[in-house]
């Protein structure tokens, strides 16, 4: 049996629409008829250089996906087929069976859950890849170990605790704010266009600064917000020169700067200047997130029920439409403001 997939077939050229293997699942697996995959910047990197991927080509891209379970592997409890399921593909995996652009898609059962009633499929599809880096940011130990809002007899008051997220306007931006209000942290401010203060506030945001504002007076800010003391921690989902992040950093006490863009050069940065600071990437996998992954893909759905996390802003493009979805990744490399595009594959064009 085989399926429609868009291929990468050489890098940093158009994609081709073509077939592949349809595979069966695995102990743990779910075979999913993929309805609705949403595209990040993570994908345009993949398209353009490779990244996670790299020479392991044709490859596929789409790590959010929700669908409709088809079969399920062996010893695979918690799922029935024709489940509506969303759940995290793994970009780095060696073989594309775990990518969203396609008809079927492999999916780990846990790192996935049941579409609570009432939301779509391209709703839940909005979730997976933004929540799971956000979560590896805020609580994981290589990230800020913040202790995990799971359930409220583990919470361990964070309300002395400040956090500095930059873009937090992005839609990573918008997920690690409300995960930083679930877990109770003090401060949560954040670098972001003051057109979208209202809504940050209304996420969980207690300030907001302008980020058209010169990078001296936003240093100001920030140090009359968290006082003399100065920051320790920062959250960095935009940026890929991070020296001015740096310098946001205290320099009476040790900081942690995370960031969504490789970092190397931070590194470099810290080691020259002689700065106690450590420099962590964050990569949004399952991989990188254990051993929290199967608590948060327990309790994701009821955040979602409850209103915790709010659903982000999409468009839809019908089918595997390859202008469209090509127009969708140049998006993210245009540097311009963006709205992800939602993809269902078995639309019409």
């Amino acid at each position: 049996m085989t399926h429609q997939a868009v291929l990468v077939e050489e890098i940093g050229k158009p994609m081709v629409l073509g077939p592949r293997p349809t595979p069966q699942p695995q102990p743990g697996q779910l075979l999913v008829k993929v309805q609705s995959t949403m595209l990040l910047p993570h994908d345009t990197y993949g398209r353009d250089g490779g990244l996670f991927f790299g020479d392991r080509l044709p490859f596929v891209l789409g790590t959010n996906i929700s669908g409709i379970v088809e079969s399920l592997g062996h010893n695979t409890t918690n799922f029935q087929i024709g489940d509506r399921v969303f759940g995290l593909g793994n970009p780095a995996s060696p073989t594309p069976e775990f990518s969203g652009l396609q008809e079927y898609s492999l999916l780990e059962a846990q790192a996935s859950a049941k579409i609570p009633d009432g939301f779509s499929f391209d709703q839940a599809a909005t979730f997976p890849v933004n929540v799971i880096t956000s979560m590896g940011a805020l609580f994981h130990p290589l990230g800020f170990d913040f202790s995990a809002p799971f359930h409220e007899s583990d919470k361990v008051s964070e309300k002395d605790k400040s956090i500095l997220i930059i873009g937090g306007g992005s839609n990573v931006g918008k997920y690690s704010i409300q995960l930083a209000k679930l877990a109770g942290i003090g401060k949560i401010v954040t670098i972001a266009s003051v057109a979208n203060k209202r809504l940050l506030k209304a996420l969980g945001a207690t300030y907001v600064v302008d980020r058209h504002n010169s990078e001296s007076d936003i240093a100001s800010q920030i140090q009359d917000i968290v006082g003399v003391d100065g920051l320790d921690k920062i959250y960095d989902c935009v940026s890929w020169d991070h020296s001015f992040p740096i310098s946001l950093l205290s320099t009476k006490k040790p900081g942690t700067l995370l960031v969504l863009h490789p970092s190397e050069e931070a590194e470099r940065f810290v080691k020259e200047k002689g700065l106690d600071v450590r420099v962590q990437f964050i990569v949004g996998t399952s991989e990188f997130l254990q051993p929290l992954t199967k608590r948060v893909w327990e309790c994701l759905p009821g955040w979602i029920e409850e209103g915790k996390l709010a659903v982000a802003n999409y468009k839809t493009i019908e089918g595997f439409n390859l202008k469209a979805i090509e127009e969708g990744l140049d998006s993210y490399r245009d540097g311009k403001p963006v709205t992800p595009v939602v993809v269902h594959p078995w639309g019409e064009v």
